[in-house]
């Protein structure tokens, strides 16, 4: 199963426009509204869309998409990509994907937006 750089790309971008959320906390995350995604946000849906099919199609090699989580209002992936293969062990990234949308409580902390997108970034490995 190949996957492409493209994809990397798309949750990178994402990850890179990220702000602190609450000026006392270390949480970040890009702010849009639910019902109108930027494209950038649109690009990381469809690219765990195409990762739980490259993972139906290929169930003999390690998942892509990994440890979903949902709760009321959010959902949270962990996306694995591998960039090589060396001494018996996969390196690569993971990126750790969540998506929540704001309740009115929220609104002063983006008042314009209702949802907001997280995505942490981490070298990965494990054994092959």
């Amino acid at each position: 199963m190949g996957v492409f750089k493209e994809e990397a790309y798309a949750l990178e971008t994402v990850a890179k426009k990220q702000r602190q959320i609450y000026s006392d906390a270390a949480d970040t995350g890009y702010p849009f509204n639910y019902g109108n995604p930027p494209q950038e946000v649109s690009a990381v849906l469809d690219v765990i869309t195409s990762f739980r099919e490259l993972d139906k199609e290929y169930p003999d090699e390690k998942p892509l998409v990994r440890n979903r989580i949902a709760w009321k209002g959010g959902v949270s992936v962990d996306i694995v990509i591998f960039w090589e293969r060396d001494e018996g062990y996969y390196a690569g990234t993971k990126y750790h994907v969540s998506f929540n949308h704001l309740p009115k409580s929220a609104s002063q902390i983006e008042p314009e937006y209702d949802a907001m997108i997280s995505i942490d970034v981490e070298p990965y490995s494990e054994k092959a």
